[in-house]
């Protein structure tokens, strides 16, 4: 996988928290806190353009959900509109989605559910065909069951998924995940000590 952005790592590691914003309702708290990194999703295309350039503004660093976005088309065309309009990070559960922003020079996270163990070795295929900067792996609670051999396929990997505390985001952080990602506004602010 192609290394994170310096002052990307460098971020998380001292904010380890990734809000998780649906809709543009919830921009105005994220700009207005501490928390440094999101993930947008569910904004609407005529408002896309508005948000990113409000959190860029703001120096927020922020990945598009383009899975959950509506009127975003999920194709090599809606990658390149997101990239126009100045859009940093780019999350997908699609593999050429992945490829496309990352020959344009965004910051890629491939989101992957971990359903059970038979969906494993196609997530792995997945991510090292896709090469993202970060995985992020659904449900959190499963982490602790995936293979050491396999999990390391899938870092640098963000948790997601009921993350709903800060002793789950401590958990993470210390079984090698870069940041956890939670819709939790109560865990926005947590730092590491």
């Amino acid at each position: 996988m192609p290394a994170l952005p310096r002052f990307l790592e460098e971020t998380l590691f001292r904010h380890p928290v990734m809000a998780s914003l649906y809709g543009v309702d919830e921009i105005a708290r994220f700009l207005a806190g501490p928390c440094p990194v999101g993930i947008v999703a569910n904004v609407a295309l005529p408002d896309m353009e508005n948000v990113v350039s409000r959190c860029a503004a703001a120096g927020k660093f922020i990945f598009v959900n383009i899975d959950n976005c509506d009127g975003l088309a999920q194709d090599r065309g809606g990658v390149e509109y997101l990239r126009k309009i100045g859009t940093p990070g780019l999350i997908t559960t699609r593999t050429a989605l992945i490829q496309r922003a990352n020959a344009l020079g965004m910051v890629t996270m491939q989101k992957v559910f971990v359903t059970d163990r038979s969906t494993l070795p196609r997530s792995v295929n997945a991510v090292q065909q896709s090469k993202p900067h970060l995985t992020q792996l659904m449900p959190w609670p499963v982490i602790s069951s995936i293979p050491a051999n396999e999990l390391v396929q899938l870092s640098p990997y963000v948790a997601a998924g009921f993350v709903t505390s800060t002793d789950d985001v401590v958990a993470a952080i210390k079984s090698g995940a870069t940041a956890v990602s939670t819709s939790d506004v109560a865990l926005w602010n947590t730092t590491r000590r």
